[in-house]
């Protein structure tokens, strides 16, 4: 997208949802209170109203609400607008709480101040990109482009551009520039030929353009010619848009980067958006501290019955595989006795996974205060200090042993391309009862595809329920 219509979608939207916030703000004081100056009495509200606009640009930024609008339906417009007012919403009523600040502010107008806000967001979003769409269709307004490229991939480029057509509504290809053979006067999918190689620089001065489009195959245009034509059109003061080849290959998710001094195509299984990654940590550092808070408290008793049940350490430290095959300590309320290891030996023929975990029913290698904090995953709670450490995530796949990891297939590595967590999917899903390895890593592998923190936060209430439950657990 042109950096002009890409300001458009960030910053003319942000600028939408922080009207619809003052909007919303001053209805809700109205309808509350039954005064139109609600909006401007009061220090309280200021910062109330502070923070909401801080919110929302931070979470929409966060959650990605500013990319693709233009290519967004209505329903997939109100879910959007439900993220930011959960987002919103979430961190008002947390301020109310911690703050203790519910008795002197009214939560009602809070929750009519959510109720305005996603009605005029989302009609806003909708009167915006009706009117932003119906301005650039005018002639004058889209970005005229003049596509350069041969005559085997012409059609093919052209398709493309209209497949994609609900992405094009700031510009418009009115012009072909055909390399290789003279089909100057002719048409392609409506489109008129008015250049070759040789003239195309001259059809550039005497027509409005306001960049050019270069694709073209492997090979069969040498790289001089195209350094050539590519410091023709700048030495004119072109905006040049040039098809990296790389780019078309069919293999998962890819973008264009820096590696030092070269400029990259990366591809990869999924690549997420720094954004999200960013709020991914600030919820796991969040969540890290409250949970080492709590562990620190739990400890003292947790660690009181394990002393009484049994002689060994309170902690147990032990050696996992983080992301990419980084090494880590994890750290785990000790539920085993302490020759647990050298005891795993000769109960290996009993494991009842399939797979490269061992697990077994009745392990008499667990002492009866394990088997409790097992139930409950108690044990797990010291990984709130790996999270804070960042070894770990809240939400993540499951951390294995390196003896695991020997038996891995190639295919089941990529279930350590993202950070382990303290849960996941597989937790979530029954734990011990999937005796099956392979299901765990398609879990795990579902988990990388769909990603997002939504889904983090849904499998952390899951395993909220689960773990009071003591579903599944061995």
């Amino acid at each position: 997208m042109y950096r002009k219509e890409s300001l458009i979608s960030r910053y003319g939207f942000m600028i939408i949802d922080i009207l619809s916030l003052t909007l919303a703000y001053f209805l809700a004081g109205v309808v509350r209170f039954k005064q139109a100056t609600f909006f401007f009495e009061g220090e309280l509200s200021v910062y109330i109203f502070t923070i909401s606009v801080m919110t929302c640009i931070a979470a929409n930024y966060g959650l990605r609400l500013y990319y693709n609008i233009f290519d967004r339906g209505a329903y997939k417009e109100f879910v959007v607008a439900v993220k930011s007012t959960i987002s919103i919403s979430a961190v008002l009523f947390t301020c109310l709480f911690l703050l203790k600040l519910g008795e002197i502010y009214s939560r009602l107008h809070t929750v009519y101040f959510m109720i305005w806000y996603l009605l005029i967001f989302y009609i806003g979003h909708q009167v915006g990109k009706y009117y932003i769409k119906r301005h650039y269709k005018k002639k004058n307004s889209q970005k005229q482009i003049m596509l350069v490229t041969t005559s085997d991939r012409v059609e093919g480029v052209l398709k493309r551009f209209n497949d994609g057509s609900k992405h094009n509504w700031y510009f418009t290809i009115f012009g072909i520039a055909i390399l290789d053979e003279d089909r100057k006067g002719e048409e392609v999918a409506g489109i008129p030929v008015i250049a070759g190689r040789e003239d195309m620089l001259e059809e550039v001065k005497s027509r409005t353009v306001d960049a050019v489009f270069i694709s073209t195959p492997y090979g069969e245009i040498s790289v001089e010619n195209i350094q050539k034509i590519l410091h023709d059109f700048q030495s004119m003061g072109m905006e040049i848009h040039f098809d990296i080849p790389a780019l078309e290959l069919n293999i998962t998710d890819k973008t264009v980067e820096n590696l030092g001094v070269f400029k990259v195509v990366t591809y990869s299984s999924r690549l997420w958006e720094p954004g999200q990654v960013f709020l991914k940590r600030c919820m796991d550092i969040v969540g890290g501290l409250i949970g080492s808070i709590i562990t620190l408290v739990i400890g003292i008793f947790v660690g009181i019955a394990i002393k009484l049940d049994s002689p060994g350490p309170l902690i147990f430290a032990q050696e996992r595989v983080g992301k990419n095959g980084r090494r880590f300590k994890m750290y785990k309320f000790r539920s085993m006795y302490i020759d647990a290891e050298e005891r795993k030996k000769e109960l290996l023929e009993k494991n009842e996974m399939s797979g490269a975990i061992f697990k077994m029913e009745d392990d008499p290698r667990i002492t009866r205060v394990g088997r409790f904090i097992r139930k409950h995953s108690i044990d797990e709670m010291p990984q709130f200090f790996n999270v804070l450490k960042g070894d770990m995530s809240l939400v993540g796949t499951r951390p294995p042993l390196m003896s695991e990891v020997e038996n891995y297939r190639a295919d089941q590595k990529r279930r350590l391309s993202v950070t382990p967590g303290m849960t996941g999917m597989w937790q979530c899903s029954g734990r011990s009862n999937i005796l099956d390895f392979d299901e765990i890593v398609k879990m795990d592998l579902e988990y990388i595809d769909k990603w997002s923190i939504w889904l983090d936060i849904e499998l952390l209430l899951k395993t909220i329920v689960v773990c009071i439950k003591g579903e599944g657990a061995k």
